[in-house]
């Protein structure tokens, strides 16, 4: 390899690799009083809380969370105390990454509702166990 190409080939790897997104090599998590989310592979799973320290909602976007601004499809499911047990809809994710902190908004047309937006922060993790509803 020349002395230009090895450059040529440093310079690529480098920009390549600052290139950020939530695609880990290990799980991430990003966190707040509200919220958590964590990612394991391509999917990530948020908890919304709810009253009593337990959480009530979550959701699941099964794509890598690109940084910058996004918009991704997933799932919402609400938990309940009816059989059975909770009902999941169509959900779409936007928000945006900007160097430690995440934005995330949830909308579930179903539901002709919008949840957040959260404000994450990378790092942050919350461990919340699910609401037990009568």
């Amino acid at each position: 390899m020349t002395r230009a190409s090895l450059g040529a080939w440093l310079v690529f790897t480098l920009v390549t690799s600052g290139c950020g997104s939530t695609e880990p090599d290990q799980p991430t998590t990003w966190g707040s009083e509200q919220a958590n989310l964590s990612i394991d592979g391509n999917v990530a799973t948020v908890k919304i809380l709810a009253s009593g320290g337990c959480y009530g909602s979550y959701g699941e976007i099964p794509h890598a969370i690109p940084a910058g601004t996004f918009t991704l499809s997933g799932t919402y499911t609400q938990l309940i105390g009816a059989f059975p047990g909770s009902i999941q809809y169509a959900a779409e994710y936007s928000g945006s990454i900007v160097a430690d902190t995440m934005t995330l908004t949830i909308s579930v047309p179903a539901l002709q509702q919008t949840i957040g937006p959260f404000h994450l922060i990378a790092g942050v993790t919350a461990s919340w166990s699910p609401c037990l509803y009568p």
